[in-house]
């Protein structure tokens, strides 16, 4: 047997019963990761919906003190995917919905378009005690005024897998806060609500 001949034969392919073997193997990692990388998705969106909207009010509530005027936020809520924030001058709700800029609803401040809104296909979803509600906050101290004491201050945020549940709380003296508020569904990195 020469060397060439020698070469051959010790130069194998894989079999088809190691490439299954394999395939299996990476197929069970995959199954592994996906609901892992879903759950992580869930809880990041949460997060993010939560910040987000506590960012927003603390935003509207500081242009109540520095332009030294009643700013409104406007919750309109058609379901749990379907949600917008916006954010006016005065103590009238403002109209998420309405483009045309010169009309006494238009969301704005400063000429600006101030609405956050639920993002589409989004993996969580808003749970509220009641339906469409206003906070308006006071210019002096940016504290809440009798025109939004009469309804709760809180939004829920929740996974769609039911794994993550995040609170935005608004007190009455313009106090914001993101909390846990089920010790079970807490995301890391949040108290727990009081």
């Amino acid at each position: 047997m020469n060397a060439k001949q020698r070469f051959m034969t010790t130069i194998r392919g894989f079999t088809i019963l190691e490439l299954m073997i394999v395939l299996v193997i990476s197929a069970i990692g995959v199954a592994l990761a996906v609901p892992t990388y879903q759950g992580v998705m869930q809880r990041r969106e949460t997060t993010a919906q939560a910040e987000g909207l506590a960012a927003f009010v603390a935003f509207a509530q500081g242009e109540a003190i520095k332009n030294n005027r009643l700013i409104s936020v406007h919750l309109t809520y058609t379901d749990e995917k379907n949600w917008c924030f916006g954010a006016i001058e005065g103590n009238a709700p403002c109209d998420c919905e309405e483009t045309t800029t010169t009309e006494a609803d238009y969301c704005s401040l400063n000429g600006v378009e101030k609405i956050f809104r639920s993002p589409e296909n989004t993996r969580s979803r808003m749970t509220i005690p009641s339906a469409d509600r206003t906070l308006v906050f006071d210019p002096v101290r940016g504290t809440m005024t009798a025109a939004g004491l009469d309804t709760d201050h809180n939004v829920r945020l929740v996974s769609d897998d039911d794994k993550w549940f995040l609170r935005v709380d608004v007190e009455v003296t313009g106090r914001i806060t993101v909390c846990s508020p089920v010790a079970a569904k807490a995301v890391p990195g949040f108290k727990p609500c009081i």
